[in-house]
């Protein structure tokens, strides 16, 4: 499991009520061609992860999705 994990990247966490917007990310990179995975820890917490290559790109599209929201 360790070798697939070396391969993504965290961009964002978020809990509670604003673990939605890890919904609407995942959305937002796969409309502009990144693979993710979202990851779901508890109750609540959720978190996206891109591949490494694809960092640099993930932040300038989790820029752009900040201004909008």
């Amino acid at each position: 499991m360790a070798l697939f994990w070396n391969r993504w990247l965290p961009v964002r966490t978020e809990g509670g009520t604003r673990s939605e917007l890890i919904d609407r990310l995942q959305a937002h990179f796969k409309a502009n061609g990144l693979k993710t995975k979202v990851t779901i820890e508890g109750n609540s917490l959720k978190r996206i992860h891109v591949l490494k290559k694809d960092a640099e790109l993930a932040k300038v599209l989790l820029d752009a999705f900040d201004e909008e929201h």
